[in-house]
């Protein structure tokens, strides 16, 4: 009977975990009122719920197999199958207690760089995978030098007169860093791809 029962709960239950995905956040830390990074704060639980079924889950028997229906909660949806935990002051305790996973996704932005960081949590709250992304902010310096050439040519023949004034300091062209859809996209690929859940 117990051997019945096993074999019933593996098939019901098996290659299959729930997901938590809360939304985005972003933490600025620009001085330079130039850069402004905006972006669907949605978007980490729109990909895990395409991606996630490309884990791979313990199947009970030493090996793995592919995730067949993993369930994704965002947000709104995590109170319909979780209740009577505050998801969104305390996520990863309510994942623990909970015992299902958890995604966090993190912009932070600088004057320099931008890097989005996406990590997934076990069960018990320790890091099982986490995918980043970065992009720069591109400085260009364009020298400003005029040079003034003269020429003349007279009885004697000709001569080319070059007048230096003092130089300028160079302009400063700064190509700000975005934050693309496809930046998110691909972490979120990154995160979930060749991933192993016991």
């Amino acid at each position: 009977m117990i051997i019945i029962a096993s074999l019933l709960m593996g098939v019901v239950f098996g290659g299959t975990f729930d997901v938590y995905v809360s939304p985005m956040s972003f933490s600025n830390k620009v001085n330079n009122h130039d850069i402004r990074i905006k972006h669907e704060v949605d978007a980490p639980f729109y990909y895990s719920s395409m991606y996630a079924r490309n884990a791979k889950v313990y199947n009970g028997h030493g090996g793995y197999e592919e995730a067949i229906k993993p369930r994704v909660f965002g947000e709104e949806t995590i109170q319909y199958a979780y209740k009577g935990c505050n998801y969104k002051t305390t996520p990863l305790g309510c994942s623990i207690k909970n015992g299902h996973y958890y995604v966090e996704t993190k912009v932070t932005f600088n004057d320099q760089q931008m890097v989005f960081r996406t990590t997934l949590y076990g069960k018990d709250g320790t890091i099982v995978n986490t995918a980043t992304r970065t992009d720069k902010m591109i400085i260009n310096w364009i020298k400003q030098q005029e040079l003034i050439v003269q020429r003349s040519e007279g009885i004697l023949g000709s001569s080319t007169t070059i007048h230096k004034p003092k130089e300028e300091m160079p302009l400063k062209w700064e190509i700000p860093y975005n934050l693309f859809e496809n930046d998110v996209q691909q972490a979120m690929l990154s995160l979930w791809l060749g991933i192993k859940m016991d």
